[in-house]
């Protein structure tokens, strides 16, 4: 579903997803007369209820899939699932590219509706506002006054006078863009608040692609959001400073020049501290264009827009913008169990020994026991726990235990090896992909390699005053059997065996820690 087609398409469906969310509430009696008007709105309200009754089932699928993954043993089982959960996002993506296309045909309805009927003349334009001075933030009275006259008319050229309108347009479909946005936001906010407080591991991964769902919408948003307001500013403040220039109104222009500037300065001292920039950034610049065309007006001559432009100046609301940012980092539920001794008979027909639980993410240790052809009474692990148990081609393989680092691995290595176990290897699960590095130490002795490595290592080296906790936890998570060591002014990371190890740990330090200085050493080792 990624893909560049659908890509590109997203920022076209946003303002879809809201834009029709008070449809049954006419704004404008009169259309309701327009048969075609009526007809896209029904239209319209025929495809939310495909769309809800579609993403009723896709979350019912998930829910089932997300239940029976683990007794899901059949790939074409798998690819069924996945296959006609793609099919009823396919089925998503197209209602919404219709109910673009509705929203946009209704739109374009509206706006002509008021320039051409509600506001054919200053009389009319002056009723209207008296009645219903409060409906649509009074932008349907104050903008058409002050763009559909002879002033701006003949002042712009065919192609400056119809970006003006377009950009009228965008801006009285601001409001739509922000809605979406905050109802994102409240979705992505409850998403991960369930993210952090489940236990189940099922759910919660669930929940994460949700999350990461719910997150590239809100980026969209507020690119949408971004490029919108910024061609709106753009597009107005050059559209009525070319007419002031061209009209020697040098004051009004020299002086909304510095209300921009301070408003720009605004905005970029808060950059960066909300969930929205973009929100931020009309918040504190939409008052500001107002007063520039309430002023404009004024110069003009345009009384009607001037009046009309100080009441929604005096009554505008700008939307909350100082939403928290919201982050989770993923979750690795692995269950770490150190060994312990009991009774031998712990694990029997009632309680018998799981089968291994190899997981994707993250790492684990276990230590082997060893392979048999059958399987074998309890008495022979001496009461161990926990064990697991994996079918393999020649019989059935024991494992004990589950440790987060080699360190811990090791000790309890010793520590069977001290209740009689002979041979117990340590086997390192890594991402899902196991490695048994006791079978790999042994492999090396017996080609003579020896217990040192011989050849080229590599180390991280870093230069900074000290490691941080978060940056000790970032080295053990990523690298997670390495030593750290202070070299004089430095601290070193290794060894590794393969440059591409080292290469990653450095990868993942530079990104997230942009202010320190690092590189990776070759060593060559006798």
């Amino acid at each position: 579903m990624k893909d560049i087609k659908h890509i590109c398409s997203a920022l076209m469906l946003l303002l879809s997803t809201a834009a029709m969310a008070s449809v049954d509430q006419p704004q404008f009696p009169e259309l309701e007369k327009n048969k075609k008007y009526i007809s896209l709105k029904r239209d319209y309200n025929a495809l939310v209820e495909r769309e809800d009754s579609i993403q009723l089932l896709i979350t019912t699928a998930r829910e089932l899939f997300n239940t029976h993954i683990d007794s899901i043993q059949n790939k074409n089982e798998l690819d069924n699932y996945a296959s006609h959960i793609l099919n009823l996002e396919e089925q998503i993506y197209e209602i919404r590219l219709q109910r673009s296309s509705v929203i946009e045909e209704l739109t374009d309805i509206e706006q002509e509706y008021i320039l051409t009927h509600m506001y054919a003349s200053h009389k009319q334009a002056n009723d209207s506002m008296a009645e219903d001075s409060a409906t649509i933030d009074s932008l349907a009275n104050s903008h058409p006054m002050l763009i559909n006259n002879d002033i701006v008319i003949k002042s712009l050229s065919k192609d400056d006078y119809a970006e003006l309108q377009h950009a009228q347009k965008q801006d009285n479909t601001m409001w739509m863009l922000i809605d979406e946005y905050l109802d994102n936001y409240g979705k992505l906010q409850s998403t991960a608040d369930r993210y952090n407080q489940t236990s189940i591991e099922s759910v919660a991964d669930s929940l994460y692609s949700n999350y990461q769902r719910l997150s590239d919408n809100a980026d969209l948003l507020n690119m949408q959001i971004d490029n919108q307001w910024s061609q709106i500013l753009d597009t107005k403040y050059y559209s009525y400073g070319y007419i002031l220039e061209n009209k020697n109104r040098y004051d009004l222009l020299d002086s909304s020049s510095t209300d921009f500037t301070a408003m720009q300065q605004q905005c970029a001292q808060e950059d960066g501290k909300y969930a929205s920039d973009a929100i931020m950034h009309y918040a504190i610049g939409r008052p500001t264009l107002i007063a520039f065309e309430r002023d404009f007006a004024l110069e003009m001559g345009l009384n009607n827009a001037a009046d009309s432009l100080t009441t929604l100046y005096n009554s505008v609301k700008a939307p909350e913008y100082d939403l928290k940012p919201i982050s989770i980092t993923r979750r690795i539920f692995i269950d770490y169990k150190p060994i312990s001794i009991g009774r031998t008979n712990y694990y029997n027909t009632s309680n018998p020994v799981p089968n291994i639980k190899v997981y994707s993410r993250g790492t684990i240790y276990r230590l082997l026991l060893g392979t048999f052809k059958n399987k074998q009474p309890m008495t022979l692990f001496k009461g161990v726990q926990p064990l697991f148990i994996e079918r393999v081609e020649n019989g059935y393989t024991y494992y004990a235990g589950g440790y987060a680092t080699l360190k811990e691995v090791e000790e309890a290595q010793i520590f069977l090896k001290e209740k009689g176990f002979k041979n117990p290897e340590i086997c390192r699960w890594r991402d899902g992909q196991m490695e048994n590095i006791s079978a790999a130490a042994k492999k090396n002795n017996k080609d003579g390699v020896g217990t040192s490595p011989v050849g080229s290592r590599y180390m991280v080296v870093i230069s900074c005053d000290q490691i941080s906790d978060d940056m000790r936890n970032t080295i053990s998570s990523t690298a997670p059997d390495k030593r750290i060591s202070r070299k004089g002014a430095e601290f070193a990371i290794g060894t590794f065996a393969k440059y591409n190890e080292a290469e990653k740990l450095l990868s993942v330090l530079k990104n997230r820690y942009p202010e320190i200085s690092a590189s990776i050493v070759e060593l060559d080792i006798q």
